[in-house]
């Protein structure tokens, strides 16, 4: 009987031990989502969206350059934008732009391009950037929007 006592001890063990992984590498357990407040991208990827922003979406987004007669594009920062935004995902915001931006159809941006202009975004609305850039990964779609 100790045999077996023991084998089911050694499974639950590495059940646990999966499980503890498993969470901590990013699965969708609350106690260890990603947010925007986790420094998700790099000040040189944010520097870099901020460049693709002056050149091909400040002409609808900032409505001082927006031109006249045509209604301007939601705000890329600030209250509306976090109201709007709040508990989705980074994800969701990626596949927006990538697949909807510019909405002129004048460029097609790169998967890239696009992460760079996510990182704008986030810089802009004044969270923190760190060390690595951000990457299309798992973490970077589920990761949350937070106010």
């Amino acid at each position: 009987m100790s045999g077996k006592l023991g084998a089911a001890a050694l499974l639950l063990g590495l059940a646990i031990v999966a499980r503890t992984y498993t969470v901590e590498a990013g699965s969708s357990d609350p106690a260890f989502q990603k947010t925007t407040r986790d420094k998700l991208y790099s000040k040189e990827q944010a520097t870099r969206g901020g460049e693709l922003y002056v050149k091909f979406c400040e002409k609808c987004h900032t409505p001082e350059k927006v031109a006249e007669g045509k209604k301007p594009g939601p705000p890329i920062a600030g209250p509306k934008f976090l109201e709007a935004w709040a508990d989705r995902t980074v994800g969701e915001l990626f596949a927006t732009i990538r697949d909807t931006m510019p909405s002129d159809g004048a460029v097609t941006l790169t998967a890239d391009q696009v992460l760079d202009a996510v990182a704008h975004i986030l810089q802009a609305n004044g969270f923190p950037d760190g060390p690595a850039p951000l990457k299309n990964d798992d973490a970077m779609k589920t990761a949350v929007i937070v106010k």
